[in-house]
């Protein structure tokens, strides 16, 4: 017994020493546990979307301070193992807050409504319903009213058939309306000898109407050597004063196959086509905007003849995506047909589209370089949201770009990040805007197509302290050189602008925003200058409940009374007062 004992003493001090040993030349090991498991979804993280309203008039944003140069596309091929989804049971159903109507009225009679109800928890389907409105009844001194108001619904659903594909559709109406207000008491008299009471509101407002309807199909196969596709075909028909009517049908699709390279990185494959087609139709029957003119002749002005024609354009984008560890190379062209500017025969055009990127510092830098290129068609429904007192019948033209970009994105660390590009473009037929000289008053506008080269550099940093705290800051300056003249000034483009943000979320009870924004000096028409706009903008929300919330909306708190269009005076602050409710459901 006492040599039994002695073994298992000595078997037991060899233990560590053996543990060791295995420890050091031990490889694909794995441990099998058996027990109990009772699993446990953690609660989520809600997601803030505070409102963002901007003044009915004049957006905060500047329309052309856009990038045309399209962000890179190349694809994720990262595609994780599928696993079968575990059954858990025992755990109860979670309140859903699936809908909310939000309510609120301004100065400047400016009533808010916004209503939003979409299905829940179906693996298989989802459908809804969004509605808004938006108004303003206000007038400005020597303007008069500058009534206008934005009214939409839409109509949105989903369904996936057999876990494979998927269908989706949405059908949308909007009506807009606004006023043509840009002159004053004296203007009116003296071009027209009029008062502001010998005129109704009806000869100057400009209604739009515009139905949409999207319906499309895309596969879920997401796995290397298989072949995707999606589909998607969309129908919009505007109709407006003046008897303008604007009918589109526009059709896309791709078809994609992922493939390896070398065995052990991976490529994708993309041929995307897209058709557009445009039907417009002008039927003025006399009857055109206040204010306007024929040369040489007298009022009235008989304008009988109707003005219809077609517009197409084709796209053809073929590209392959490889990755090579921190190394991404995207390269494709885009062929287009170009049948749509009016006067101009059809052209087939051929668009760069190469893009390389490097992650760096152990991807806490990503650097892209980038020669693409495209061409964007101003249609009427395009160029009335761009400036929403263009004239009726306005000329329709694509603009054709190249773009030569270098984007740098620096995270400095897990809440700092700072981003930095710069893009040198050369422009066809860039679109800008002229007042219309048919019209006596000086209020409508007509696009104004030129050839212009763009250089822009930009950047901008953000600071992110989990959802507390959110601070954004940057800007871009901009110069132009036309084709024959260097350093033009282009109108209405400005040549600096600067922004400054502050998101602050107290308790998840209290949520503020506060910005600054600075738009540099633009010319307008006949050598004028509009001056700089600076405005400052806040938002206040108060979260009493989860289904009940109250918010203050102030716009444009410096009370500048600046210009975005000449002849076109802002209002000064804006306030809204309101209310959101959601009504919990299960």
């Amino acid at each position: 017994m006492k040599r039994i004992h002695l073994y298992i003493a000595a078997s037991l001090l060899l233990l560590p020493a053996a543990a060791m040993a295995q420890e050091d030349n031990a490889y694909n090991e794995s441990v099998l546990v058996r027990g109990s498991y009772r699993p446990v979804i953690m609660q989520s993280e809600k997601l803030n979307f505070p409102a963002r309203i901007t003044d009915t008039i004049t957006p905060m944003e500047h329309v052309f301070n856009y990038n045309i140069t399209p962000p890179s596309r190349l694809k994720s091929l990262y595609e994780p193992a599928r696993i079968k989804a575990a059954r858990i049971i025992g755990e109860p159903a979670t309140k859903l807050y699936n809908n909310y109507f939000r309510l609120g009225i301004g100065n400047y009679w400016t009533p808010l409504a916004d209503l939003y109800w979409s299905s829940t928890r179906d693996r298989l389907k989802t459908y809804g319903i969004r509605m808004n409105h938006l108004s303003s009844w206000g007038s400005i001194t020597d303007y008069g009213r500058i009534n206008n108001g934005v009214t939409g619904i839409t109509l949105f659903g989903k369904y996936i058939v057999k876990e494979k594909l998927q269908l989706f559709t949405d059908l949308n109406y909007e009506h807009d309306h606004n006023l043509y207000y840009g002159f004053t008491d004296s203007t009116l008299y003296d071009a027209m000898g009029l008062i502001r009471d010998d005129i109704s509101r009806s000869e100057y407002r400009a209604k739009y109407n515009v139905a949409t309807w999207n319906i499309g199909i895309r596969n879920m196969q997401l796995d290397v050597n298989k072949l995707g596709y999606s589909a998607n075909l969309r129908l919009s028909d505007l109709w407006a004063s003046w008897h303008q009517n604007e009918f589109n049908l526009n059709f896309s699709g791709d078809i994609h196959y992922g493939f390896k390279v070398l065995r052990q990185y991976k490529g994708v494959a993309f041929l995307r086509a897209e058709w557009d087609g445009y039907s417009h139709r002008f039927r003025p029957e006399g009857e055109m905007p206040l204010g306007f003119r024929i040369p040489g002749l007298t009022p009235p002005y008989t304008l009988h003849d109707t003005v219809t024609g077609t517009r197409n354009i084709v796209k053809v984008n073929p590209y392959v995506d490889f990755i090579f560890n921190d190394l991404q190379f995207h390269s494709g062209m885009t062929l287009a047909w170009d049948a749509f500017t009016e006067g101009l025969s059809t052209t087939f055009r051929f668009f760069p589209d190469i893009v390389v990127s490097k992650k760096l510092m152990k991807e806490a830098v990503a650097v892209s370089v980038g020669f693409t290129g495209g061409l964007d068609a101003n249609n009427w429904n395009t160029l009335r949201m761009v400036n929403p007192y263009i004239a009726p019948n306005a000329e329709q033209r694509t603009t054709r770009h190249y773009d030569l970009s270098g984007h740098v994105r620096w995270s400095i660390s897990k809440k700092l990040e700072a981003n930095l590009e710069a893009i040198y473009s050369w422009l066809r037929d860039d679109l800008t805007f002229a007042l219309d000289t048919h019209y006596m008053l000086g209020n409508v506008y007509n696009p104004l197509y030129v050839d212009n080269n763009r250089f822009s550099l930009g950047g901008d940093i953000a600071f992110v302290n989990d959802e507390m705290l959110t601070l954004r800051g940057g800007g871009h300056i901009y110069r132009y050189g036309n084709v024959d003249t260097p350093d033009e000034v282009m109108p209405y483009r400005p040549k600096w602008d600067a922004l400054l943000a502050v998101d602050l979320n107290y308790h998840d009870k209290w949520l503020f925003h506060l910005e600054g924004r600075l738009l540099g000096k633009m010319q307008g028409d006949l050598g004028t200058e509009l001056p700089m706009r600076y405005g400052v903008n806040a938002e206040v929300e108060y979260r009493h409940t989860r289904a009940v919330s109250f918010f203050l909306k102030m716009d444009n708190l410096a009370f500048q009374r600046y210009y975005y269009w000449a002849n076109y005076p802002s209002r000064k602050a804006l306030f809204i007062l309101g209310l959101t409710y959601t009504m919990p459901t299960r």
